[in-house]
């Protein structure tokens, strides 16, 4: 089973791939930028990196954290 994991629950942003109990890649991100700017791009560009795309993944988990992915 491959589980795209997304955390935004602190400043850094991350992205991650999993395949059963084994990490694929990850890639986090921790720049001035919000996260609704660089989070779309994280998963474009690690799928991109895995050779993998959203209908090979089977699973999509997030953290529910003190952080929003849009601020007013």
């Amino acid at each position: 089973m491959k589980i795209l994991s997304i955390d935004t629950a602190s400043n850094i942003c991350g992205v991650s791939i999993l395949e059963d109990n084994n990490l694929i890649k990850t890639l986090d991100c921790d720049s001035n930028m919000t996260h609704s700017q660089v989070l779309m791009p994280m998963v474009e560009n690690i799928f991109n990196e895995t050779n993998l795309s959203l209908k090979d993944i089977d699973l999509l988990v997030c953290d529910k954290g003190p952080r929003f992915f849009y601020r007013n």
